[in-house]
């Protein structure tokens, strides 16, 4: 089986997130026109209509991890690319060089790979791919990640958020080998909307490409908003500091509780 026939891409959304679906596809075929693969995109009774992506309706929103499961039950790739609804492509994708390190992925029957390394390999592996190891945190980070279909399922928990998926998953996960990251990312992206509010630094870019979303469906994070953010993102880079077989541990330390975070995926929002 070739690789465009062996993945699919997968959008987890729901209809409160309707309002991005526009602007999320206008800039993937904006930037990614010749995207080899078949693209669907998961709501609950929305209609989207878009000739080159394929809308699944699963009911009522239950979960994040519920919606997905549903949704997976259709679609019949061996491999699915997960790809968040809030975050933008906003660079052209060297579909060339994409399609090279999945073919080294495939090759090797991993269960996962993640081409948005945040955080990056804790051991290498040769010169495109690195091992994310059984213990480190996100390793079932879901931004631009490829997974093997059956392996998702077994992983994704009832009622869980995106952002609990990567912390509970990422524990159920040491149970499987055969979870890889590459060194570098693939897909350049913006985090478009932070707690269900556009992030302002996000709209400023999107302005420079000529895209302004409907800010009367979605408001904008206020500037205190954005300054915890950020203050966020400076805890995280200073998390990676530490060496990736005791980051879990650390984190536990430091947030003990589940706030809001910015590592390694989409912030949570379902649930």
């Amino acid at each position: 089986m070739s690789v465009e026939d062996a993945i699919a891409v997968v959008v987890p959304s729901c209809d409160r997130y309707r309002d991005l679906w526009g602007t999320f596809f206008n800039l993937f075929w904006r930037f990614w026109p010749d995207c080899p693969f078949r693209v669907y995109l998961v709501g609950n009774h929305a209609p989207f209509s878009h000739p080159r992506v394929t809308t699944i309706l699963v009911g009522n929103d239950v979960s994040w991890s519920d919606n997905l499961r549903r949704a997976l039950r259709q679609v019949s790739a061996e491999y699915i690319f997960l790809f968040i609804d809030d975050l933008l492509l906003v660079e052209r994708v060297d579909t060339a060089a994409v399609m090279q390190v999945l073919k080294r992925f495939l090759g090797g029957g991993g269960n996962y790979l993640r081409l948005n390394p945040k955080p990056k390999p804790d051991r290498a592996l040769d010169d495109l791919i690195g091992c994310a190891s059984k213990g480190t945190i996100y390793r079932t980070a879901t931004v631009c990640s490829v997974w093997k279909r059956e392996t998702l399922l077994m992983l994704l928990g009832s009622g869980e958020t995106a952002w609990d998926f990567e912390v509970e998953g990422s524990l159920r996960s040491d149970l499987y080998d055969g979870f890889y990251s590459t060194y570098k990312p693939y897909f350049a992206v913006v985090n478009g909307v932070i707690k269900g509010k556009w992030e302002r630094g996000a709209l400023s870019r999107l302005g420079s490409l000529n895209v302004n979303p409907d800010l009367s469906m979605r408001p904008e994070m206020s500037r205190l908003e954005r300054l915890v953010f950020k203050c966020s993102l400076v805890r995280s880079r200073i998390l990676y500091l530490v060496p990736a077989r005791w980051r879990r541990r650390v984190k536990a330390i430091v947030s003990p509780g589940r706030p809001a975070r910015a590592i390694g995926g989409a912030w949570a929002r379902h649930g």
